[in-house]
């Protein structure tokens, strides 16, 4: 097997870790203030652990490879695929707003990375339109879409 072009794990930045860890400590600090430093010290391991497991069991994966685009399950095969361009922040914005098309798929993370990638199918019978994806590198994938598709 060829190894991918692209791959991506949308890990979020470290202010959501910073927020989770928060969370973690004030749950903490709470059950040890009302039961015991001995509780408090077991509820920040128990939650630290099951933070971090959630996280990282919810973190999509994007990965570019000849048999096309994949965001976690879901798999877009690259004939499927016309076109790629990259998305800022506001066009992401732009593109869920009011007036949007409801039929796009969307994986979209905003803690992990701001900007995307636009997807457009080639299908006109596929339910979906487009694909709008999170990327932290959303040059690089369109890049990598471009070269499995020939283009």
């Amino acid at each position: 097997m060829t190894e991918a072009p692209y791959r991506e794990r949308l890990l979020p930045t470290w202010w959501a870790w910073l927020l989770a860890a928060t969370m973690v400590a004030m749950l903490a600090i709470a059950y040890g203030a009302a039961l015991g430093a001995r509780t408090g010290w077991i509820v920040a391991g128990v939650s630290t652990a099951l933070v971090v497991l959630l996280i990282l069991t919810t973190a999509p994966r994007i990965r570019v490879d000849p048999d096309g685009l994949a965001v976690d399950d879901a798999l877009l095969p690259i004939a499927a695929i016309a076109s790629a361009e990259a998305v800022t922040r506001s066009d992401i914005a732009r593109l869920r707003g009011p007036g949007s098309d409801a039929r796009l798929f969307v994986a979209l993370r905003p803690w992990a990375a701001p900007d995307g990638v636009l997807v457009i199918l080639s299908d006109p019978e596929d339910p979906h339109p487009a694909w709008l994806v999170t990327s932290r590198h959303p040059a690089r994938l369109v890049e990598a879409l471009a070269a499995t598709m020939g283009r």
